[in-house]
Formats: C-alpha cells, structure tokens, sequence
C-alpha cells in the first residue's frame, strides 16, 4: 500500500489533531481560519441572532503595538454593519480576566480609527469569550458585563454607560438542552460523531479526516500550538538547562492548553517539579 500524506506527519502532532476539540485554540483556528460561513454559524448561536450576516473572518489574527504588548486574537469578524467580533477560546480560568479584555477593546479600536478620523468611527464590538468552565460558578449560560453610570431613573435603575462595547463571558460547562447548550456540548467533544450541528461536524471530519485538512490543521498546531514551545523545552533539557525548562513548564501549565501530565510527558519532567 503506497504511502499517504498521513505518512510525512510527525505522529506526535497528528495524534494530537485527532484528539483535540473546539475547545482547544489551535483547532479552533483551524476550524474557523477564513471560513466566513462556519463563523456566521457560531456569532448566530451566541448571540441568539438568525439574521446577522458576516462579511469577514479571520483566524489568529496579531495585533501589533509599537509601544508594547503585542496579542493574537483567535477570531476577528465583521457584519454587514460593520460591527466586529473578536471571539477567544479560553482553557485556563485566570486568562480570562478583566483587564485582558480591556486590553483587547484598546487594541482593536487603536487599529480601527484611521488617521484624521473620529471617535464616532469606533463601529459596535463584541468581546467574546468561550470559557471551557463555569469561573464565576453561577450556572449561567451567558454573562453579560453591564456599565452603568451612578445615576438612576424613575424606576431606580442605573443608566447604562453605552459604549458600544458588548462583552460576553460564555459557559463552556452549559449544556442545557437549546442551541447554545448543544454548541457547547459540540466544543467539548473530539468526535464529529458525537456533535449536534453538521456545520461543525462537517468541518472536524474534514480537519482530522480529508489529506487536505489534516495537512491544514497539524501546520496549524504547529504554528500557533506549544508542541514547538515544548520541542526547544526538550532541547533546553538536553543541554543540561532543566530549570529553565521547568520554568517554561510551569508558564504551559498557567495556560492551561496541557494538563500537568501531558506537559510531563512531553518533557520527560515529574509533575511535582513543576507543580506546587
């Protein structure tokens, strides 16, 4: 039998192809990269909307500032209103805090006003992001971040600080019996067999199945994946550098895409050298 392109993969990274969900950044790049269509599907179940209609979609998109911190967005997006959408798939409960989204919002409005423009010119965004569990552990499907201004109307309730800036925490762990619970059940598993929506289904099978999306996705993982981050861990131990890498291993850890085993196994390190 002649030999397929699954043959020239490095067995480590299509294993790890095979294994991964939505859940997991560097498949979900994959997953959505350019696919304005896929994309269209996802915002529509977020945010309860039939009739939203994206123009642009993007994967893995840098954000550059000349002055300092640099990020990479896992999904930018934008409607026929021109609204945008940045989407992030968050693992780890502590990169999901406040201020990460706030820098997020600056990042994405210094790079919307062009020179000579306006304030008015800030379209409408949303900051979504998908955590795989409950951090504010409420049970909630969706939690909305509300301003409001320290003035009340007739009713008593605070008047809202509107600008136009919607964030969204959503709870990977919600699996109530509607579309979002279904897409989140969909995030959760690595088997299209298992998945409700076919839009999802469809684009697994093609990623760990089709010679093409294989290819598409494992060049992904290892663009944008920790495997080439744990490969130059590997090299630092072999150079007799081991807390370095245990350093390094603690910083995988934070991130939350490996869990302690894996990283120990991948590094050939004991998990109680890096984990307190």
């Amino acid at each position: 039998m002649g030999k397929t392109v699954f043959d020239n993969i490095d067995p480590v990274i299509l294993a790890r192809v095979r294994a991964m969900r939505l859940f997991d950044d560097e498949f979900m790049s994959a997953a959505f990269s350019d696919d304005i269509e896929t994309t269209q599907f996802l915002i529509r179940i977020l945010l309860n909307r039939n009739d939203l209609t994206v123009t642009k979609s993007m994967s893995q998109v840098q954000k550059s500032n000349l002055f300092g911190k640099s990020v990479k967005l896992d999904i930018v997006a934008e409607d026929i209103f021109k609204t945008e959408y940045n989407i992030e798939i968050q693992r780890a409960d502590s990169g999901a805090g406040a201020r990460r989204i706030r820098y997020h919002q600056a990042l994405l409005d210094s790079h919307t006003v062009q020179k000579g423009g306006t304030f008015k010119d800030l379209p409408n965004l949303y900051i979504i992001f998908i955590l795989e569990h409950d951090i504010f552990e409420k049970g909630l499907p969706i939690y909305r971040v509300s301003k409001t201004l320290n003035i009340q109307d007739k009713n008593g309730n605070n008047l809202p600080f509107d600008d136009d800036c919607n964030i969204m925490y959503v709870n990977g762990e919600y699996k109530g019996d509607d579309p979002l619970g279904r897409l989140m059940h969909d995030f959760s598993t690595s088997n299209a067999d298992e998945m409700y929506y076919e839009e999802l289904a469809e684009r697994m099978r093609f990623l760990k199945q089709d010679e093409e999306g294989v290819v598409m996705a494992s060049k992904i993982v290892e663009e944008y994946g920790d495997i080439r981050a744990a490969e130059a861990l590997k090299q630092g131990i072999q150079q007799g550098a081991e807390q370095n890498a245990i350093e390094n291993a603690k910083t995988l850890l934070k991130d939350g895409k490996y869990t302690a085993e894996e990283i120990s196994k991948l590094l050939k390190l004991p998990v109680e050298s890096f984990v307190e």
